[in-house]
């Protein structure tokens, strides 16, 4: 009898598993092959995608779910001390294993870009809206724009460690439109103002486009090489911003007091994979961008096996 009632629950729990990775991660995983294989068959340049994305799409995500969002202020003042922490502890693994491997400054700026910056826009947000519906999203953004705000300072003063210009780059922020766009959507909630038809209309248009957009975009960016060099290190921050990070930041939100909804959404968001913004970095500052593109890589593949396993224990 307890051999049958274990092979039922031992089923079940088989049943959640797939029931996630079809209708969670799946769906993530296809739109992003499906973008890579047109922008392999066709040609299509990464670049000129990418950039409707940071200066058109995302910006119009980040101010109409900002603008609409039911996120109390004290729910979010806790999103951000989550993000603070996790990201702090991570550097803090990053600049220990570095000094445990002997790692010159190139390739400890390189570790700690892999470790602190997960991909919460382009895989992120969708896996959030898939997983937990609109309230699920709505944390994932305020979490994206916290999340982009780190990378474009604190993770530039990282990547400035190998090389480079800090001066110029730490202007970076200031060049993407998103930071702008989620005061302004704060801007309209504060105030409760109504945006005209003319507005409201393609900002919602832009704001549904994004994430399947940002996944085609994901794709193209994915076509790169995984090697076999460095595969110590490459193991090793996997298994940090992977096992690691999402661990830190489910202490932190039950510390905090978050729970439900918001806790499971902002650990799932934690174990994301390296978020390609680290390779752009890392090439400005010559921080080993081969290592961190094939951590982006092997992270983004991995993801697919750890994130179905943690959404299924977060749900559960």
């Amino acid at each position: 009898m307890f051999y049958s009632v274990g092979r039922l629950r031992a089923a079940r729990g088989d049943a959640s598993v797939l029931k996630v990775f079809l209708e969670v991660v799946l769906p993530v995983a296809l739109v992003a092959i499906a973008g890579g294989a047109v922008g392999r068959w066709r040609g299509v340049p990464v670049a000129p995608v990418s950039s409707l994305v940071f200066y058109l799409f995302s910006p119009a995500l980040v101010f109409h779910s900002m603008a609409t969002t039911q996120v109390s202020a004290g729910t979010s003042v806790r999103i951000v001390v989550v993000m603070a922490v996790t990201f702090a502890v991570m550097y803090v693994f990053a600049t220990v294993w570095s000094k445990i491997a002997g790692h010159d400054a190139p390739m400890r700026a390189a570790f700690a870009l892999g470790a602190t910056t997960p991909n919460v826009g382009n895989m992120g947000l969708p896996v959030a809206q898939l997983a937990f519906g609109k309230a699920g999203l709505d944390i994932a953004v305020m979490n994206f724009v916290v999340g982009a705000t780190l990378s474009n300072s604190l993770g530039i003063a990282i990547a400035s460690m190998a090389g480079g210009s800090p001066r110029a780059a730490l202007r970076a922020p200031f060049r993407y439109p998103s930071l702008y766009a989620a005061a302004a959507g704060l801007l309209v909630t504060a105030t409760g103002t109504t945006l005209p038809v003319v507005l409201d209309a393609p900002i919602t248009s832009l704001s549904s486009a994004a994430v399947p957009v940002m996944l085609a975009v994901l794709g193209l960016q994915l076509q790169h090489a995984i090697g076999r060099d460095r595969l110590v290190d490459t193991v090793s921050v996997n298994a940090g911003r992977l096992l690691i990070a999402p661990v830190v930041a489910w202490f932190v939100c039950t510390a905090l007091g978050l729970d439900g909804v918001s806790r499971a959404t902002l650990t799932v968001l934690s174990a994301m994979p390296t978020a390609v913004i680290a390779t752009i970095m890392a090439t400005e500052f010559r921080a080993v961008p081969a290592f961190v593109t094939r951590v982006v890589v092997t992270s983004t593949l991995l993801s697919m096996v750890t994130l179905t396993a943690l959404i299924t224990i977060v749900r559960g």
